[in-house]
């Protein structure tokens, strides 16, 4: 699993991924990190995504081949995948591998994460995504639980 995480909601959910199906996960960080303020982010975020603007990151997978399968999750920053998340994506060949998106967002849904990873990854297999209230993401558990099965990451006991 990969995932950004700006306010720490996409790791709380991140985590309880991780706590479900367990394997290797992996947070992504940019060299020059973002503003800590919520109003400083929203300031920088329109003009990124309108430039696709892709940050330097610090994270590095050395070994993606051995992965078929990746979850990814972001926050949504003005409807769309965060900078980040976009340029870890396409710093990978992932073509036939299958993604598993969830996002945490602030009433928007998934918005345009997903077709934002089709256009990123356009030979990967995007299978159903999740959204979660960012307020919510410490109470998701039940959600994350049913959506891995629902697209057989996790199998019912």
């Amino acid at each position: 699993m990969v995932y950004f995480s700006w306010g720490g909601n996409t790791r709380t959910v991140a985590n309880h991924i991780h706590d479900l199906v367990g394997g290797d996960i992996v947070e992504v960080e940019t060299v020059v990190p973002y503003p800590d303020t919520y109003e400083e982010v929203t300031q920088i975020a329109p003009g990124e995504l309108e430039s696709d603007y892709r940050p330097e990151l610090k994270t590095k997978v050395e070994n993606m081949d051995e992965y078929d399968t990746l979850i990814v999750g972001t926050p949504i920053w003005g409807g769309h995948l965060t900078p980040a998340m976009k340029s870890f994506l396409a710093g990978y060949d992932l073509s036939g591998k299958s993604i598993a998106p969830f996002c945490t967002h602030g009433g928007s849904g998934t918005a345009q994460s997903v077709s934002d990873i089709r256009s990123v990854c356009p030979n990967s297999t995007i299978l159903g995504s999740l959204a979660v209230y960012g307020s919510q993401a410490e109470n998701s558990r039940g959600d994350v639980e049913k959506w891995l099965e629902q697209i057989g990451i996790l199998k019912n006991n």
